[in-house]
């Protein structure tokens, strides 16, 4: 018997075969991707949407502009598996992911993340009824756009510190100590990849693939990311929100890891290794925001968590205070001193 619910497909030349699988496909996907892509798909099969935001009032209303579909393909990056999930959702159709980056780990989530005026909320619940992974698209994706998976396997590092710290003070989210440390053997692992991640090769993008999975079946069982997201993305949503500026999911979740693993006092030098290995940067220059910037993301970071409801984290059990901040900001302008 098959116990995933993750059900994933590794090969090459995956999308042609799995459109001319069946008919009247939904193909959601932004124009970029469509246009490198489209060859490979018979028209007559499909329907295409592009996604534009992720703004739930608005994508509330456009999933009711497409009808007579029977499947839907979620083909890009988060955007494109998140809103997958909705269209899915609202037509009660089967949903399949095929990623064209390994970017974030949305394709492997059973909720969708949708905005509330820049605040990420995951909302829903919906199994992929099959994930391709298909190796020629890629490895032909901008490196940068697969480096940044590192983030969401990385987050956890500082997530799960943070689980521990809901479960003691909340018991909203119980503790699993097997779990904890299978995070800390993955984070061994990824060690251990980084290598064949950095370059792009299938060794590196089949670890990536299988670590999002691996969090993704466990995420599904508990019923909580608890362990895989947490105050290192609460920093990212606030940069996000005082700049209104979008980033690369992984370069600014890793920026998040580097502050917060050192306000938790966990394994910060651990993360410093790790994201300078795997070539991400996180200066205020690579992401375009300015070091004030930062400053206020993380001055503000207690009231925005509480403004915001957010779920129990370091952020609320510990002050961010004027001194600590300027003291990291100083050792991280050293760790990633500006080009």
């Amino acid at each position: 018997m098959n116990n995933e619910n993750y059900p994933v497909t590794y090969g090459r030349n995956l999308l042609t075969p799995l459109i001319d699988s069946k008919p009247g496909w939904l193909i959601v996907t932004d124009p970029v991707i469509w246009e490198k892509l489209k060859g490979q798909v018979k028209q007559e099969h499909i329907r295409v949407y592009f996604v534009k935001t992720m703004d739930k009032q608005t994508m509330m209303e456009e999933v009711k502009t497409i009808t007579g579909f029977t499947q839907v393909l979620g083909l890009g990056g988060g955007m494109a598996a998140d809103a997958a999930k909705l269209w899915a959702a609202a037509q009660q159709t089967p949903l399949y992911q095929l990623p064209t980056a390994l970017s974030v780990n949305a394709f492997l989530c059973y909720k969708a993340a949708v905005r509330y005026d820049h605040v990420v909320k995951y909302e829903g619940d919906i199994l992929p009824r099959e994930i391709l992974i298909d190796f020629d698209i890629l490895e032909q994706a901008p490196r940068h756009l697969n480096l940044s998976g590192v983030g969401d396997l990385l987050s956890c590092l500082t997530a799960s510190y943070d689980w521990k710290i809901n479960a003691l003070i909340t018991k909203s989210h119980a503790f699993d100590q097997r779990i904890y440390d299978e995070t800390q053997e993955m984070l061994s692992l990824l060690a251990e990849y980084l290598d064949d991640i950095v370059k792009n090769n299938e060794t590196g993008l089949r670890f990536i693939v299988r670590a999002y999975k691996g969090i993704a079946e466990h995420s599904y069982r508990m019923r909580h990311t608890m362990w895989e997201d947490g105050s290192e993305h609460n920093f990212f949503m606030n940069l996000e929100r005082i700049t209104g500026k979008k980033f690369l999911h992984g370069q600014a979740v890793c920026l998040g890891v580097y502050f917060l693993s050192a306000f938790q006092d966990n394994q910060h030098e651990r993360a410093v290794s790790l994201i300078k290995r795997s070539q991400l940067a996180i200066t205020p220059q690579a992401l375009n925001v300015s070091l004030d910037d930062i400053r206020q993301a993380l001055l503000t970071l207690n009231r925005f968590v509480r403004e915001q409801h957010i779920r129990y984290s370091i952020c609320n059990a510990k002050e961010v205070t004027p001194e600590w901040v300027e003291a990291i900001l100083a050792k991280y302008q050293r760790d990633f001193p500006a080009a």
